[in-house]
Formats: structure tokens, sequence, C-alpha cells
């Protein structure tokens, strides 16, 4: 689970040496790092310790030399180039992460001191902490295809529209033989990867999931859920099906201040409606007002309740300046009793409040 990326001439990289590297392939100054955040995923503490490598490059025009590296904790160790480094060359920070701690995600952060910031450059590293259990039959108690899985469902959390993101999820092969993906995934949506860490998974062992999803091309906001079908191979082919849930909100990038009154605005009337006390036999009707405040058009996405209960008609989804429209809606407080909320969540292309939700309270008899 090495992550050594930045170039192929430095893939032989020693600690005791350096090497040159084009000048036009970084730009910047000072010691110019690869990347100064790296995610390993999701780390076996049956596997033992991880390492990451962060490449950088002196661009300054004299020598360079690391004097120091801290660590924010005591699984993660660091080593480094220890000879200086002309201009131009490259150097090397590798981290090895230990996960015997407390599992979960984590984020390290690691200081590196140079004679060019003496301060220190802030490097990072993320990933999964994943545990050995101490029964794996209960902790992997959900079973699919002979694989144990924690949660029958696995939660994808929040998504936006500008980047896929990756789920690591561990799981057991209680099966007596190995296993591993078909390359072909024929039913597998446009919008999800998955990969296997280790591609091949020994019988009775644990192995990863890597599932990655693209909330660009699924082409939809609010709360989805599907289920992936995927194609497992051992001595015949195997299906396996995993439930994904997550909740997906469109990216926009912020909105310099001088610009602020530049961009569509969706202003909502009535943010939280009380219907008072109600009859559980009768249907209640309200209204929401909506309005672009901003000079540039608005387009409302998508608006979605969180119930069946409650319907909605609108008469358009597009405001031009300064334009208004009434959503109107219907809540049937069938089989419902005491306090009730229910919700309308509108989602628009007001960069500065893209998600909107207005609540709507009853008492019901």
């Amino acid at each position: 689970m090495k992550r050594t990326t930045f170039l192929v001439a430095v893939c032989g990289f020693l600690f005791s040496c350096s090497v040159d590297v084009n000048s036009q392939d970084v730009v910047g100054s000072g010691l110019v790092w690869e990347n100064s955040l790296l995610n390993i995923g999701a780390v076996l503490a049956e596997d033992g310790p991880a390492t990451a490598d962060f490449y950088f490059v002196n661009k300054t025009d004299s020598s360079a030399y690391i004097r120091s590296v801290e660590t924010d904790c005591g699984c993660t160790v660091a080593a480094y180039s220890q000879d200086t480094l002309a201009s131009d060359r490259v150097g090397l920070v590798r981290v090895r992460y230990d996960p015997q701690s407390r599992g979960g995600t984590f984020s390290k952060l690691i200081i590196v001191h140079s004679n060019v910031h003496p301060e220190g450059d802030s490097l990072f590293l993320e990933g999964v902490n994943v545990p050995y259990p101490k029964d794996p039959e209960k902790h992997y108690g959900v079973r699919k295809a002979g694989l144990g899985f924690v949660f029958p469902v696995i939660n994808l959390g929040t998504l936006l529209t500008d980047a896929p993101k990756t789920k690591y999820v561990d799981f057991y092969n209680f099966n007596d033989f190995p296993i591993q993906l078909s390359q072909k995934q024929e039913r597998l949506p446009e919008h999800t990867a998955v990969e296997m860490i280790p591609p091949v998974v020994a019988a009775n062992s644990r192995a990863v999931l890597a599932i990655s999803y693209d909330a660009a091309m699924k082409k939809d906001l609010g709360f989805v859920e599907e289920t992936v079908p995927l194609s497992l191979l051992s001595g015949e082919r195997m299906d396996l099906s995993i439930a994904l849930m997550a909740t997906i909100h469109e990216h926009f990038d912020p909105v310099p201040v001088n610009e602020v009154d530049n961009v569509p605005r969706l202003s909502i009337g009535e943010r939280e409606i009380d219907l008072g006390k109600i009859s559980s036999v009768s249907r209640v009707s309200g209204k929401v007002t909506l309005e672009n405040t901003g000079p540039l058009p608005l387009n409302v996405r998508k608006i979605v309740s969180n119930c069946d209960c409650l319907e909605f008609a609108v008469p358009g989804y597009d405001l031009d300046p300064g334009e208004e429209m009434v959503l109107v809606f219907n809540f049937d407080p069938k089989g419902r009793r005491g306090i009730d909320h229910k919700t309308l969540t509108f989602f628009s292309n007001d960069p500065l409040n893209p998600t909107q939700t207005v609540v709507i309270k009853s008492r019901i008899d």
C-alpha cells in the first residue's frame, strides 16, 4: 500500500542519494511537494505497517536540506533524505504508519523542518485503520455469497459532484476457496467502480472493497440508495449484491466576496410551517413561497419530501430575477399520532445556499 508516483526517474530513489529533475515538472518556490496529503486507504492490522512516500523538489537557487521531521502520533514514524540537495534535485520523506491503535479514519500531521522553511512544511497522511476483530464470525455477521460484512448497507455518507469518493469496506472470506472480482462487470453502474484489495482473497482471510462513486455521473441529488451487482470468480462465477446509500449535494466553487451580489439567490418565505393541531382523518394543505432575489436566473434542481404522505405541486423550476412562485403541498396524516415533523428540501443553483429545507410541524390527534 505504498504511494510512489512522482517521477518514473526516481522510482528507485534511496534515502542516501538525489537525482536531477526537469524544472518544468513542478511550479512554485522553496521545497515544492508533489502531494502534501496522501490517502493510503484501508490499512488491515494483520498486514502490518503501511508506508507512504512524500516527494519534493528543491526549487530554490541554493542548497536545501531537512533538519528534522515531527509527527503528531507515535503510530507514525518518518525517515527522510539526509543529504544536501542542490537546486532542482528531488528529496523524499517516507512515513511509516503502524495500525496497532484504535480503528477508524485517521489523519496524521507530519511537519518537515528544513533550512528553507525552518517553521516547517505540513504534510498529512490519511486512511482508515481496520483492527482485527476478536471474533470474525460475529463481527462479520452479514453473509453474502460466503463473504462476511459488518453492515447490510454501505453508507457512503455525503457526496459532492466535484469528484468521486471512495469508501473502503472490509470483509471476510468465509469460503474455503479464494475469490476475486471478475474482470468483466457488465451490470456495474457507470457511476461506480469497485476494486478488491488484494486482487485475490485467500480462503478464511480478510480483504477490502474499494468502492468509488461518481456523484456527478449519477445525475441525482439528495438521498439515494441502490444495489450494485458484482461478479466474483472462484472455481465458478458467483454473484454478489452490495447495497449502497448516500446523500448527494451539488458542488459550487467558493464565491468571491465581490461576486456575492451577482449570483442567483433562492429566498424561501416560510422556512418553518406550523400546521397546529390537526385530525388524523383529514388532509391538510399549505404553501411555500419561492423567490429569486438575485440578478441571474435561478433553477430549482430538485424538490424532495421526506415522506410519501407529503405531496407537492410547483408551477415550474425556473425563476427569473425578481420572480416568485408558490409551491402548494398536501399532508395526509392518516395513521399518525402526536407531534410530527416533515420536511421539503430544495436543491438549486444558488451557490451560497444550494440546499435549503422547510420544516412542516403538526400535532396530530
